[in-house]
């Protein structure tokens, strides 16, 4: 027996496409989201008890991205001032990294007595400081550090990432389109240095809450007619013809790790 309900169900199958955008950069997206933050390096969790670099400790701080260089400006002797080219440009000098310690990044200032004389223990060292203008205009000091692996934890990174595949992941679901077959946004671990062929990473956290951000694109996909109104695809037995289940690959997550980072490598043998 024919019901209204099949015949929706036979006219909505019909009416999308099955194929999709090989190229994912091509799906639209509210504007929200170029002020996203997605990471780009590793995170840290400090813990530490030397002397200024403590009130660096209960915070999460970046690694220096591998295409920056650790770079310190040079002072002139006479002003005090710091040292310019010619041209007006700032003159730098490389910084030597110690070995067992990295380069971070953080917008806390510890209050260093004077950074360029001040001697702290081995490990440690303060490089330089430079200001940031974020992706909505607003502006912020980020300082440069050296600091010990024994006082780093990894921060386990996740991310909202949109892909044309079902990729396994945390959570997620996938949206059938108008136009360009079944888009998915799925919650993944984020690893800053692998490649994402064929998924835009959005947003990166330490934390499984994208709701918000989740909503933000329904909202706009449903208004801008990218996908079918969710409500409406709603069929009796509760199952939606405009959402496809994804590939659940990842249970527990465990946001920092329970070993210092010197000791992660010694242990696992992973480079950082």
């Amino acid at each position: 027996m024919t019901t209204l309900e099949s015949v929706f169900v036979r006219e909505f199958r019909s009416a999308v496409s099955n194929t999709g955008y090989k190229d994912i950069y091509k799906i639209p997206l509210p504007k929200e989201v170029e002020d996203w933050e997605v990471s780009g390096t590793d995170l840290f969790k400090v813990e530490t008890e030397e002397s200024y670099f403590s009130n660096l400790s209960g915070s999460i701080v970046k690694r220096l991205p591998k295409d920056k260089i650790a770079r310190q400006r040079v002072i002139n002797p006479v002003t005090r001032n710091f040292k310019r080219d010619e041209n007006g440009e700032y003159e730098y000098t490389d910084y030597s990294i110690p070995s067992g310690s990295i380069v971070v990044l953080s917008e806390i200032q510890i209050g260093l007595p004077n950074p360029r004389k001040y001697t702290p223990s081995q490990g440690y060292g303060y490089i330089d400081f430079n200001f940031i203008t974020k992706k909505d205009g607003s502006a912020y000091v980020e300082y440069m550090y050296v600091l010990p692996k024994s006082c780093l934890y990894k921060i386990h990174q996740t991310a909202l990432a949109m892909s044309v595949k079902n990729m396994k992941n945390y959570e997620g679901m996938g949206y059938v389109t108008w136009k360009n077959g079944t888009i998915f946004l799925h919650i993944i671990p984020y690893n800053p240095n692998s490649q994402y062929t064929g998924t835009k990473i959005l947003k990166t956290g330490y934390s499984l809450n994208y709701q918000k951000e989740i909503k933000v694109i329904l909202n706009y996909w449903q208004n801008s007619r990218v996908i079918p109104n969710l409500a409406l695809c709603t069929l009796e037995d509760g199952s939606n013809l405009a959402m496809k289940n994804t590939i659940v690959g990842y249970e527990e997550y465990i946001p920092i790790d329970t070993l210092p980072l010197n000791d992660k490598e010694t242990y696992t043998g992973e480079e950082e």
